[in-house]
């Protein structure tokens, strides 16, 4: 057998030379890669390759996102290390450390995530923020959000920023702040994400925020318990998207006219959206259904519509108006639905089916179910012949249809039937029997198990039936697709087969 070489052959105009193999360092790499591979590292991670060897002494000293948490300078999976073990005196040491090491050069992102800090450490983020500032970052996230927080909130130091040093900030975050800015600020020149959670800001500290902020694209507020109207002033045209959340007190909102994305979710109040708005997603309590909220409420003030998300209880049903409405714009419903029966249920999902004639253009139906009680899945002996709509319009654009919590019963199945037969582009149809979306409280139990294979056999023996271009697709609530515990009872035997006579 012939001796396996050691070498490489290489032509070079003439006879071969004769290369010894060399092995490939990781050090042999250049910076660029190298500085790559150690910003994807925790920050307690990349400051240990400085103990290699002289050549990664400093290589992670020029990382761009530094980010510091009680998970990235100090937890481990499995050490036992609980949160609360962390006083604030250890977490601004270990921050200081590495920002005294760091070279402050080419700072991307900026993030300081530990609920415990608060005002008593002013002097601490203080000099974090200066540090913020020299180094020229473009994002900066200041996160304090406890869960129960009874300390005074740290208040953001504006009088570090000028219009010069604030000019390269173009996104910040802030949880768990105080607002008390100066009257004549205007720093913030290229800002153009801004993100406000738990913050104490009153109406007029907001309103002057947002007016020196001039070509803010994104801007988002939630759990302010002191505010009560949120104004987005005219000079604001870059704004695009609005993000509002769990604002207690908030009662008005007047918004500029060139806002495309909205995301509300609270008590609902008169939002007076634009006729520019594109994209809407409300999630309220107080909406009692969906058709009804949709078809009074919404027409006249969005015209130019393409996508809605609504979650809210369905506790009622509505009475569709005499004049048909559609959403000529319309591309994507997306429908969270929670059917709460408080005695006796008086609702009807085959009612939903009223969204393919007043949307005659859509192309994406979402349909997310809960309900809290114990549906009884369809048996024709018992609940009868299937209704069906008529006359039956054809849907030439709905092309994709999903619909979770799909437990079996009767207007669940009418509604996907009359989807499947209306709709003459469909491509695909996802029936899946667990509630994925729609059940925020996540008050499941065993009886949820059994609705999953209720809704299995239902959608097997009736939908795939029904199909004949091969577009549903049934998911099986088995024990290797888990997310939600009560799958976890079901026993593969009763999904085995759908019986052809029930």
């Amino acid at each position: 057998m012939a001796k396996r070489k050691s070498y490489l052959e290489v032509e070079q105009n003439g006879p071969p030379v004769k290369q010894m193999r060399q092995g490939l360092q990781l050090s042999d790499l250049p910076l660029d890669i190298l500085h790559s591979i150690v910003s994807r590292l925790p920050i307690r991670e990349a400051v240990r390759t400085s103990m290699l060897s002289n050549h990664w002494n400093r290589i992670w000293c020029s990382r761009p996102n530094l980010k510091f948490s009680f998970r990235s300078l100090v937890y481990n999976k499995g050490s036992g290390v609980s949160r609360s073990s962390i006083s604030e005196h250890v977490f601004i040491q270990r921050v200081d450390a590495v920002l005294k090491q760091h070279s402050g050069i080419g700072v991307d992102k900026m993030k300081i995530k530990f609920s415990p800090l608060h005002n008593e450490h002013a002097e601490h983020i203080d000099r974090w923020v200066q540090f913020a500032i020299a180094s020229k970052a473009r994002k900066l996230i200041f996160d304090f959000e406890g869960q129960y927080p009874t300390d005074e909130p740290y208040s953001f130091p504006f009088q570090l920023f000028n219009a010069a040093n604030g000019s390269h900030l173009q996104s910040m975050r802030l949880g768990s702040i105080s607002l008390k800015q100066p009257s004549n600020i205007n720093v913030f020149i290229n800002l153009k994400k801004l993100e406000l959670v738990d913050v104490d800001v009153t109406d007029g500290e907001l309103k002057l925020m947002l007016f020196n902020c001039n070509v803010l694209e994104f801007f988002g507020i939630s759990c302010c318990r002191m505010l009560t109207s949120l104004h987005t002033p005219r000079p604001l045209n870059h704004l695009k998207c609005l993000k509002v959340s769990h604002c207690p007190s908030l009662q008005v909102m007047e918004l500029n006219f060139g806002l495309e994305t909205l995301e509300y979710e609270g008590t609902l109040i008169p939002l007076g959206p634009p006729s520019t708005l594109r994209n809407l997603c409300i999630k309220s309590l107080d909406i009692l259904s969906c058709i009804g909220y949709i078809f009074t409420e919404l027409p006249s003030t969005l015209p130019r519509l393409e996508k809605l998300t609504l979650r809210c209880p369905e506790l009622k049903r509505a009475t569709l108006p005499g004049t048909p409405v559609k959403f000529l714009c319309l591309r994507h419903l997306r429908l969270e639905l929670n059917f709460i029966s408080l005695r006796k249920r008086r609702t009807d999902v085959f009612d939903l089916a009223c969204f393919l004639e007043a949307s005659p253009f859509m192309e994406h139906l979402e349909v997310h179910m809960w309900m809290d009680y114990k549906p009884e899945r369809y048996r024709k002996s018992s609940h009868g012949g299937l209704r069906s709509l008529l006359p039956c319009h054809p849907h030439s654009h709905l092309k994709l249809v999903n619909i979770t919590g799909f437990y079996g019963q009767k207007d669940q199945l009418e509604l996907a039937l009359h989807v499947l037969r209306v709709s003459t582009a469909l491509e695909a149809m996802k029936i899946d029997p667990r509630p994925m979306v729609a059940c925020t409280t996540l008050d499941l139990g065993p009886d949820d198990g059994l609705c999953f294979v209720d809704g299995y056999r239902v959608a097997r023996k009736y939908l795939r039936k029904a199909d004949h271009r091969g577009v549903v697709d049934v998911v099986k609530a088995s024990r290797d697709v888990e997310n939600i515990w009560p799958c976890k009872i079901i026993h593969p035997y009763w999904l085995s087969r759908v019986p052809e006579n029930e």
